[in-house]
């Protein structure tokens, strides 16, 4: 049994450091990837652990894989969680001293820690805050507001989920964020949105958007300012809201005709995509390793199965004979409507008009969006616009939603992003 363990503790170390992208074995191990890179540190203490153990033992193997797991993981640790210094490029050397005092004493003091406890809400659930005008449904967010008698900072944050623009709800893995932004005074708008098939990513911006305008009309029985509301977006929801701050009152995607600003203070992205051709090209290159491994008897047809079942590929035709997901979502191929991927990306969007942005991206990102999420910062500096980009070496898509009160990179990312938006609170440009 203890050999068993050491093995599994070394396997789950190499997956820390694993990179899946490119290949059809991700569908099988990102989850526990997730997962091990979460415990990372855990497993750095048990391989330690075991290796001394196995040195006890003259067990060779458990301490040789005990060691290995060890120092596999604590590598892992190490490099999720080292400082970095794109405030000081964005906002200059100064910037510490532009968040007030009693913000900088809520925030995590460290990029990391064995436990970051959650911290106290007033939560009210199933706010309405428009109504789809196809459907007439009510559109619903949780209101995540600083507790009786606590600090507010007046900056409004509206969070858009994750879920490839067909799937997910609000309340998913955030919790322990919103605890966090909502003690340092900050109120958090969790919204669901119109996903597809039922909305096409127009209509969601305009939900998005939506729920901007209703937080800037009701924003005062709140305590927020109309002047400080930012989003913040996870995967899809990460695009729509960089899409959403970056087309400020602009008629195609104002809702309803209003005549509210939509503009924004800032948004920040948890690796959403910033560009459709690319999502195109890499879905299109799944689709056809896929089809290539349904040879291989089961593991094709599983690999079929997974990615039905997530709604990532129709259930009623073989992938290889099924259309390419993106273009299944915006209607077109890139070449018959080059024009409509280049409105519906944020990186077709950029310009001076843009608020702040914190880009936050994991090397490892099995949907491969790295480099246009790095395209995106670059075009963002060329326009003027204060850009943070922090990159998570070996890290994968999701990661701040696995256990985020032991992961390091959920914990680094966090730290990041609180400090960003303290800086929103504190002044209006």
């Amino acid at each position: 049994m203890i050999r068993l363990i050491a093995l599994l503790t070394a396997l789950a170390g190499a997956l820390t450091l694993a990179d899946l992208r490119g290949h059809t074995s991700a569908i099988l191990l990102w989850a526990p990837k997730l997962v091990a890179s979460a415990l990372a540190p855990w497993l750095t203490l048990t391989g330690a652990l075991l290796a001394v153990l196995g040195l006890r033992r003259r067990d060779r193997l458990v301490a040789g894989a005990g060691l290995a797991g060890a120092a596999l993981a604590a590598g892992y640790v190490v490099r999720v969680t080292a400082p970095h210094d794109a405030f000081e490029q964005a906002f200059g050397a100064s910037w510490p001293a532009q968040i007030p005092t009693p913000l900088h004493q809520a925030m995590l003091s460290r990029r990391w820690s064995p436990y970051a406890p959650a911290a106290a809400a007033d939560v009210a659930r199933n706010v309405p805050y428009g109504v789809h005008p196809e459907t007439g449904k009510l559109l619903l967010a949780d209101l995540w507001q600083p507790p009786a008698g606590g600090m507010r900072s007046g900056l409004g944050v509206i969070y858009v989920h994750g879920g490839a623009w067909r799937l997910g709800e609000k309340d998913k893995g955030t919790r322990w964020l919103f605890g966090r932004l909502a003690s340092q005074g900050h109120v958090i708008m969790d919204i669901d949105y119109t996903l597809a098939p039922t909305g096409a990513v127009a209509g969601m911006v305009q939900d998005v958007k939506r729920a901007i305008i209703w937080l800037k009309r009701n924003g005062d029985q709140y305590g927020v300012d109309g002047q400080r509301v930012a989003l913040i977006g996870g995967s899809a929801g990460g695009h729509l809201a960089l899409l959403a701050a970056y087309t400020p009152n602009d008629p195609a995607l104002q809702p309803d005709d209003s005549a509210v600003d939509t503009s924004l203070r800032a948004v920040v992205s948890f690796y959403g995509p910033a560009d459709f051709i690319d999502m195109y090209e890499g879905t299109e290159r799944t689709r056809q390793r896929i089809a290539q491994r349904k040879r291989i008897r089961p593991y094709g047809t599983l690999l079929e199965s997974l990615l039905q079942r997530a709604g990532l590929a129709p259930p009623d035709a073989p992938i290889e004979q099924s259309r390419n997901y993106i273009a299944e979502l915006l209607g077109a191929d890139p070449e018959e409507d080059p024009d409509l991927y280049r409105q519906l990306s944020p990186l077709g969007r950029v310009g001076p008009h843009c608020p702040p942005t914190l880009l936050l991206q994991g090397t490892a990102d099995i949907f491969g969006m790295g480099p246009s999420v790095r395209r995106l910062h670059h075009a963002l500096q060329a326009a003027g616009v204060p850009s943070l980009l922090v990159e998570f070496p070996r890290t994968d898509h999701g990661f701040d939603l696995a256990l985020p009160q032991v992961s390091p990179a959920a914990q680094a990312a966090v730290y990041d992003v609180e400090r960003f938006l303290a800086l929103m609170s504190a002044s209006v440009e």
